[in-house]
């Protein structure tokens, strides 16, 4: 069996945990010519959602751009972005899954991952690059469940040699978006 080994020492815990509890379930659509990360967390921040997971339904994008690993040349890490793939529009969703917690800096930050398929009928997936996917014609419809109690927070870990997100507590009527 092959396996990977990052370049520090692992986190133990290795499994960490944070109670959480539903902050309430919202279906949102983001008009087409949104931007899905800033129409997003504009979205869920007008709710006063600041951390969620957040479920893609259905609809395209009119420009979409996705990010892979690769081998990391360095050695500082096992793995890094690749550049950007770009995908000929229109972009058909088949799924995505994500989270939005907080960044270093305490902001609103959308991690998500996505497949697609586009208009020759290939299908692509990875993680979404921030500011590169423009919502198409129909719109996007998704599933927000907002986390009360707990959520995610950007901290460094020093296995992988990144910064990602860590579940994290989150202040009695703390919404920060």
């Amino acid at each position: 069996m092959r396996q990977a080994r990052h370049p520090g020492a692992p986190l133990q815990p290795r499994r960490l945990s944070v109670p959480a509890e539903s902050g309430g379930e919202y279906r949102l659509t983001l008009p087409p010519g949104a931007e899905l990360h800033a129409g997003l967390l504009e979205a869920a921040g007008a709710l006063g959602v600041g951390q969620a997971a957040v479920t893609l339904l259905s609809g395209s994008f009119a420009r979409f751009s996705y990010l892979t690993g690769q081998p990391d040349a360095s050695g500082a890490r096992l793995a890094t972005y690749g550049a950007p793939t770009r995908v000929p529009a229109p972009a058909t969703l088949i799924g995505a899954n994500g989270l939005i917690g907080s960044d270093a800096e305490g902001r609103a930050l959308l991690h998500c991952h996505c497949v697609v398929v586009d208009a020759a009928g290939r299908i692509h997936g990875g993680h979404l690059a921030p500011g590169a996917c423009l919502v198409g014609e129909a719109g996007l419809t998704l599933h927000l469940l907002a986390l009360a109690g707990g959520g995610f927070a950007v901290a460094y870990d020093p296995e992988t040699n990144y910064a990602i997100f860590h579940p994290a507590p989150q202040a009695a009527g703390e919404a920060t978006a």
